[in-house]
C-alpha cells in the first residue's frame, strides 16, 4: 500500500453549547483540549501515520493560518463549503475518481497514529466504494467506560460510528444528495434506518438487523458497494459534540501515561 490521501474536515460553525460556555473558536476543531488545539492534535497524528501519504485539510484559511503549531501538518488547505458534504467534495477536488481516500473528522482528541494505520490496513483489505468505520461497544467500554455515544443495536452486537471512513472519490459526487441525508441523520439510529426502509426502522428498534442487511440495502440505495468496517480502535470513536464531551476527553487525556 503506497499510502492514502486523507481529507480532514474542519469546517462548520461552533455549536451553541460551547459559545454559551465562553469559547470563541471558529469551530470545534479549534477548541483547546488538554492544552492543545484539537485540530493540531489530529493533524499531528495523521502526519505520523505510516499509511498516510498526504493530508488535505478543509478549514477556514485565516483560522488555520493563526495556529502557531500547524505549519507542515497538512499538504493542502482547502476552503470549506456551506455544509459537510460540499466541504468533502471540495477536499477531493482534482483527485482521480478511482482513488480511495480516508475521510477524517477533526474532533477526535484521542486519535493516534497506530489507530489510523490500523484502520487504513482494514480499509485497504475491504473492496468498496464507501467503507464506514464502526466500533463495538464492549471493546469501546473496555478502554473508555461511560463515554457518551449514539449506540446502534444490531444482531451481531451494539456499535457506534467512528470518525474515520474510506470513500472512493467518484462515489461522493454520484450520491451527493444521499450523503447529505446521511450526514443529517447520522446521530439518530431511527432516522438512519428511515433512510433505507420502514422495515429497517422496526428492525433497528428491535435489534434484529444484521450488518449484512444494512450493507445490502445501502448498496441498493446508492448503486455502490458499501461496507461497514469494524475497527478495534475505540479512540477513533471518541469525538467532541458538546461541552461534556470536551470535559470527558480532557479527563481521559490526563489519565494517559
Amino acid at each position: 500500500m503506497s499510502g492514502f490521501t486523507v481529507v480532514a474536515l474542519a469546517g462548520g460553525e461552533l455549536e451553541a453549547d460551547f459559545r454559551r460556555a465562553g469559547y470563541r473558536a471558529v469551530n470545534k476543531a479549534y477548541l483547546p483540549v488538554a492544552g492543545e488545539v484539537m485540530l493540531v492534535r489530529v493533524l499531528r497524528a495523521l502526519r505520523a501515520a505510516r499509511a498516510v501519504a498526504s493530508i488535505r485539510c478543509v478549514t477556514p484559511r485565516d483560522a488555520f493560518a493563526a495556529l502557531p503549531d500547524a505549519a507542515g501538518l497538512c499538504d493542502a488547505r482547502i476552503a470549506p463549503g456551506p455544509d459537510a458534504v460540499t466541504s468533502l467534495l471540495a477536499g477531493m477536488a482534482g483527485l482521480g475518481d478511482a482513488e480511495r481516500v480516508l475521510v477524517c473528522a477533526t474532533d477526535l482528541p484521542l486519535i493516534s497514529p497506530a489507530a489510523i494505520d490500523g484502520f487504513a490496513a482494514l480499509a485497504a483489505r475491504t473492496p468498496c466504494d464507501i467503507g464506514y468505520g464502526f466500533v463495538e461497544r464492549r471493546a469501546h467500554e473496555a478502554r473508555f467506560s461511560g463515554v457518551r455515544h449514539t449506540w446502534v443495536r444490531l444482531r451481531e452486537g451494539t456499535f457506534c460510528g467512528s470518525g474515520v471512513s474510506v470513500l472512493r472519490v467518484g462515489a461522493a459526487a454520484a450520491i451527493h444528495t444521499t450523503l447529505q441525508a446521511f450526514m443529517a441523520a447520522r446521530k439518530s439510529p431511527a432516522r438512519l434506518a428511515a433512510l433505507f426502509s420502514p422495515r429497517l426502522v422496526l428492525g433497528a428498534l428491535l435489534g434484529r438487523l444484521s450488518i449484512s442487511h444494512v450493507e445490502r440495502r445501502a448498496n441498493e440505495l446508492t448503486g455502490l458497494v458499501c461496507r461497514g468496517i469494524l475497527c478495534p480502535y475505540p479512540e477513533l470513536a471518541v469525538n467532541v459534540d458538546r461541552l461534556s464531551d470536551l470535559r470527558t476527553a480532557e479527563h481521559l487525556l490526563r489519565q494517559k501515561p
